[in-house]
């Protein structure tokens, strides 16, 4: 399954559209908050998901799902960039490669992948995902969706060339992989 995430280049608060084989999902993040907020909606507005930032030096969010079930999502490895999302009896596990690469492990197993565009004028981030069908989309979407707000800045009054990470890597990207 194909996904694909894109913030709107100059819009207060930052919105997203998200675009999915089955339905057009939407996404805002609160303008007014002491910590990042973001609401994910449903193509009729019905909210699926709420992403609550906190306050710390390492990115954390707890994902509130409209079904009563929560995530908490956290950078576990600061300098390697690695991300743990953990709910009762599901984990998943997010790395940061070389570049604008990232991919989603569940149980080990390679589950989606994503990157996000190089260039990119005023706040409008693109990451087109790739991810098995039988993946947690609403997850996985809220995790593309921290990683936007964590790592990447909503400067809307510029053209920026990202270079990505440059740093070391947990994991290699596995250009090969493809998914199921």
């Amino acid at each position: 399954m194909n996904v694909t995430v894109q913030q709107a280049p100059s819009s207060l608060p930052s919105k997203y559209e998200i675009e999915t084989p089955g339905a057009i999902y939407s996404a805002e993040k609160t303008l007014i908050s002491p910590h990042n907020k973001i609401e994910l909606f449903a193509p009729h507005g019905r909210s699926l998901a709420t992403l609550r930032g906190h306050f710390s030096f390492r990115s954390k969010y707890d994902f509130e799902l409209s079904d009563g079930k929560v995530y908490h999502f956290c950078c576990e490895k600061l300098w390697k960039r690695v991300f743990t999302c953990e709910s009762a009896g599901e984990s998943f596990r997010l790395y940061q490669h070389k570049g604008l690469k990232f991919s989603i492990f569940q149980n080990d197993s390679q589950i989606a992948a994503f990157t996000k565009n190089k260039v990119k004028i005023g706040a409008g981030d693109c990451y087109e995902i790739r991810m098995n069908d039988d993946a947690n989309l609403i997850v996985i979407i809220c995790m593309t969706l921290a990683i936007d707000c964590s790592l990447f800045s909503d400067d809307s009054a510029t053209v920026t060339y990202d270079f990505g990470n440059i740093g070391p890597e947990e994991r290699t990207f596995d250009a090969s992989w493809e998914p199921s």
